[in-house]
């Protein structure tokens, strides 16, 4: 591929990492809005999260063998489109609906935008992995900074625009971040994109489906997924709710700067990566997780509990995207099959973390001990939830502790 053509090609791979970025990001920072405005509470909007990971999950199981069928630039074309026509639905919809209906209208819309999702996370990792001999060893980890930096956009842009807009026109607020996805779609339909091999990744299913160290790496893909959405979901209202923190600056300084953390690890990481042994890095990123889950579920002081929320972005930022590197060393021969598996890993712990979390803070706030006594119902519950948030990074610690360093030689046969 020509040096002008790649160049075009992962530009466009970086930008729909944004879009994927903007409806991961952009529902929970309504949360409160839609729990004020029409009723909804903790648990179902938590089942928002696991509807759109679920759909994403679901997705990522099939992505790769309708690539192989109608090929990656039909289906990178078909996903931005239907990320920009759910984020349409999830603005339309509850202003069209009776009130009976609106949650089910956020439902349907977070559906048709989560399809568009997964398609972007399972064929745009390994359109840059076919170019990291022209792009350098950390590719994988600066793709993936474009998700925080969309990330950073997203709340930083939709808690200006929420704070300066009247309630009544959210709305416009989904309607304005649609325009990227179908943006981003001009890219790809003139990028060259290299096809996959249709006749192989059948045969790398099943051969990934039986390795035993495939099911572990699938385990620290589940539990690095848990630990990051959880808290990226959560860290806005938690700020509000939870902490007392009025949602502007509960939003800029919980959310925003947990993906800006994220992001400038990963940025960091991906210049630098040859310097530095990604291994240890993970562990000690578990470690640190662990602490600020607790940190923020336990501590009695506002500013900590915040502070605990922003750097959890710092623990997390190289799990995902480490995991999926060593992966791609693992097991050299995976190909799509093997990313398509791993977002799938990725997207189970997506889609329980955050609604459990949910559904601990919605039957957490009768329960109260120790320090959490003395608390409002809904901030014990929501604490609470933080607390159990906790077993997701120590899973991924536990998980990276039983595996070995994978091994640069050999096949996806040979593992």
């Amino acid at each position: 591929m020509a040096e002008l053509n790649y160049k075009a090609t992962v530009r466009a791979c970086y930008m729909s990492y944004i879009s994927h970025a903007v409806i991961i990001n952009l529902p929970p920072l309504l949360f409160v809005l839609l729990s004020n405005r029409y009723g909804i509470n903790l648990e179902r909007l938590g089942r928002l999260v696991l509807i759109n990971f679920v759909t994403q999950l679901i997705v990522d199981g099939l992505a790769a063998r309708l690539a192989d069928r109608v090929g990656y630039r039909r289906c990178l074309l078909a996903a931005h489109m239907l990320a920009g026509a759910g984020l349409i639905a999830f603005g339309l919809l509850p202003q069209i609906l009776p009130p009976g209906q609106i949650y089910g209208g956020l439902c349907a819309a977070t559906i048709v935008f989560s399809i568009g999702g997964g398609l972007i996370e399972v064929l745009v990792s390994p359109v840059v992995n076919r170019l990291a001999g022209h792009l350098g060893a950390g590719s994988m980890t600066l793709l993936h900074s474009f998700y925080c930096w969309g990330q950073v956009l997203t709340v930083l842009f939709s808690t200006i625009a929420l704070h300066w807009l009247p309630e009544q026109l959210w709305y416009l607020l989904p309607l304005c971040w649609a325009v990227l996805p179908f943006a981003t779609m001009g890219g790809f339909a003139k990028a060259p994109l290299a096809e996959p091999d249709a006749t192989e990744t059948g045969v790398v299913f099943k051969q990934l489906l039986r390795n035993r160290k495939f099911w572990l790496v699938f385990g620290i893909m589940a539990f690095a997924g848990a630990a990051e959405s959880t808290m990226a979901q959560w860290a806005s209202l938690f700020a509000e709710w939870g902490i007392g923190v009025e949602k502007l600056w509960g939003d800029l300084l919980g959310s925003c700067l947990f993906a800006l953390c994220m992001a400038v690890i990963r940025m960091f990481y991906g210049r630098f990566e040859r310097r530095f042994p990604l291994r240890p890095f993970l562990l000690c990123g578990g470690a640190a997780c662990v602490l600020c889950y607790l940190t923020a579920a336990l501590s009695g002081n506002p500013r900590l509990a915040l502070a605990a929320c922003a750097l959890t972005g710092v623990a997390v930022s190289l799990m995902w995207p480490g995991t999926l590197h060593r992966s791609a060393e693992q097991f050299p021969g995976g190909g799509t099959a093997l990313f398509g598996l791993l977002a799938l890993g990725g997207d189970v712990g997506c889609s329980v973390g955050p609604w459990l979390l949910g559904l601990v803070a919605e039957r957490g706030k009768s329960v109260s001990f120790g320090t959490m006594q003395n608390l409002p119902a809904l901030q014990r519950g929501l604490r609470l939830g933080l607390l159990v948030g906790a077993a997701f990074p120590l899973g991924f610690l536990i998980c990276m502790l039983a595996g070995r360093s994978p091994k640069k030689k050999g096949a996806v046969q040979d593992a």
